[in-house]
Formats: C-alpha cells, structure tokens, sequence
C-alpha cells in the first residue's frame, strides 16, 4: 500500500491551519496508509514565526524523521502546509523541503496562509531562488478559497485544486443571546493583533453609542503585539468604553463554545496580512450567528453579503457601526441571516465534507504512485 507522510503544526497553538491539521491527524483512513509528523515549533500564538534557538533543533529533528520514514516507506508521498508569508517561517519550509522533498515520490502542498507566492517575488536572491525550487513542481498544490485560486501569482504544479475548511461544532443549541435590559452581545475571536481589527471593535463600539444602540462586545484571544494592548487599553480607557468591551483572553473548549452561544452577531474587521478562509467565521455559522466582515481574501466566499452576513470596507468603523446597527434594530433581518448562515454551513462547510474532498485528494496521488510503479 502507499503511503502519505502528513507533517503539520496541531494546537496548540490554536489557529485555523492547526485546527485543520488536527483532523487529518485524527481521522482514520480506511484505504489510506498515513503516517504522522507533528510540528512542534510554538506552544504560544506569541511565539508562532519568531526566532528561537529550540526551534532549529526541532527543524532538523523534523527532517531527520521524516527521512527515516520515507525512506522506510518507499514509495512514499509528503504532504507539507507551507508556513505564513513571514521571513523565519520561509526559511524554515525551505530548508526542510529542500533537504526532504528528494525523498518523497510526490509532494502535496496545502496552502493555509494567503499571500506566499507574492511574498517569494518579493525577497532578494538568494532567498527567492531557493525558495521557488523548495515550493515549485508539486504534485499537487490545494488551495483553501477560490479567491486564492484566482491570484496571477502561484508556484508551478502539475495539479491545482480548491478545497475548503471545515468542521464539527457540536452542542449548538442556543441559549440566551442578550443581557438584563436587552443587550445585544456582539463575538469577536481571534489573535489579537492590529491587523485583526482589534483598534477597530474600539472604533466601532464608540460609533455604535453615539447612535443608541444598546450592545457589549465580548472580545476573546491572546495578544500577539504588545505596542497594540498599549494602544488598546489607552483608548478603551480615553473613550470610556469598558461597559461595552468585554476582554476574555484565550478561550478554548465549553468556554469558547459558550461565548458563541450568547452572541447575537460575529463581528471579524480582519485584514491579517495571511488571512485566507478563517475557521471562526465557520464556527459562527454553525450557531446560526450573522456575520459582519471585510471584504478581503477569501471571506467573501464565507459570508454571502446581505444573506448570510454583511460585507465592509477594511477598517471603515462607520460601515462596520451601520451594519452591526441595523442587525440589531432589524430582527427579522437577523433572523433570516441566522437561518440562512446555518443552512449553508451545513451544506458546506462540515467535517465530512472537508474528510471526504481530502480522502479524494490523497487516493489520487497514491493512485498515480501506483500507477507509476506497477509500470
């Protein structure tokens, strides 16, 4: 039987790439021989694509195992996420690849991250050179939103396919979306960073009060820049915004689940620099939450705008505010956005279907290794 060599980060840290990696390691592939490498680089979101001497041990750890089993495996395929469009991250992916790859019988590379190709153009040689060797000619590459389907920039392969995210959420049912007196909790999940959004939720929630909406915002993540906490809290403090900014720092498990059972809205004003298809927009549609979001990457494809959701301008408070506001004043608006933000993650974005376009890739890399060594 052939083999599939899957390497990849799973949480912690908690990001959409680990998560999604997280259920190719745990899913049991009937036909399939998989074996599993997990990458270890960071435990912290803080520590995802900073330097650290460990992290080179860890690397050449990586590839000495991974030599090991495609070696022992032989015909053996590798299956690698390539890393956010950041300087230690691409080095790491390159010298890995560079130093495995001429094991393995084809490569499948999934593109969690956007903006990578871009990025290569943009280094100075030798970086680029070598980087355009160690993600060029796989077998197959597997992008996670059409959007990244349609960029003019993309590393050479001889198969490209579009396959997007998804998972279970279980125990949906909701309970209570508003507080004593009718507040109307509006979710936010991510890193917090500035590029996220987060100086926006400030901007927004101020232009909310001035129109009279009654609302908290229950904010959850880690920092990921301490310059913007500083800047967070100075204006969280100055506007005289802490009855409508709840900050709950990391959530995972029934305490994550909980935050999405109380909202009424999913607020995400990301324009992250490798932001793609995030995971919690998924989420959200599964407890039936309409969304506001910007238009950037592939988010678009995630929320239908004026069906499932609303789609801004990148950091336009007032166009954030206007949605947000309307959502609220308008129940029979949310209440079809709801059901149908439901409705199409069920039809979309669950688990299975994830699994089973997955299990349609893999049977036919190993279908070509077959082939190709029956000849």
């Amino acid at each position: 039987m052939n083999s599939i060599l899957l390497v990849g980060q799973t949480p912690p840290p908690y990001h959409g790439q680990a998560i999604a990696m997280q259920q190719l390691f745990d899913h049991r592939w009937e036909g399939l021989k998989i074996q599993y490498l997990r990458m270890e680089y960071s435990q912290r979101e803080a520590e995802v694509g900073r330097f650290r001497i460990k992290k080179i041990f860890h690397l050449f750890s990586l590839i000495i195992r991974s030599w090991f089993i495609l070696i022992k495996n032989r015909p053996c395929c590798l299956y690698y996420p390539p890393a956010s469009p950041n300087r230690i991250p691409v080095i790491r992916d390159v010298v890995f690849l560079l130093l495995v790859r001429p094991l393995a019988k084809h490569t499948i590379f999934h593109y969690h991250a956007g903006g990578l190709p871009a990025y290569v153009e943009s280094l100075s040689f030798p970086l680029r050179f070598l980087s355009k060797i160690a993600f060029s000619n796989a077998t197959l590459g597997i992008e996670i939103s059409e959007s990244q389907m349609n960029e003019d920039v993309f590393f050479p392969v001889e198969k490209r396919i579009c396959i997007s995210n998804g998972l279970d959420v279980l125990d949906v049912e909701k309970r209570s979306n508003e507080e004593e007196g009718g507040r109307k909790r509006i979710l936010f999940i991510a890193g917090l960073r500035a590029s996220k959004g987060v100086m926006d939720i400030i901007g927004t929630a101020d232009k909310m009060r001035q129109l009279g909406v009654d609302f908290v915002f229950d904010v959850a993540g880690a920092w990921q820049e301490e310059n913007t906490r500083r800047e967070f809290k100075t204006e969280l403090k100055r506007l005289d915004l802490n009855d409508h900014i709840i900050l709950h720092g990391r959530v995972t498990g029934e305490e994550k689940w909980d935050l999405y059972r109380r909202a009424y809205a999913f607020f995400f004003p990301s324009f992250y620099e490798s932001e793609n298809f995030p995971l919690v927009l998924i989420e959200a549609m599964a407890f039936g939450l309409p969304i506001v979001a910007t238009h950037w990457r592939g988010m678009p494809e995630l929320v239908v705008e004026g069906e499932t959701g609303r789609l801004c301008d990148v950091q336009s408070c007032e166009q954030f505010s206007s949605a947000l506001n309307e959502l609220i004043n308008d129940e029979g608006q949310h209440e079809k956005m709801a059901f149908l933000a439901r409705a199409r993650y069920e039809k979309k974005y669950t688990k299975f279907a994830f699994i089973s376009a997955m299990t349609k890739a893999f049977e036919s890399i190993t279908d070509e290794t077959k082939a190709q060594t029956d000849a």
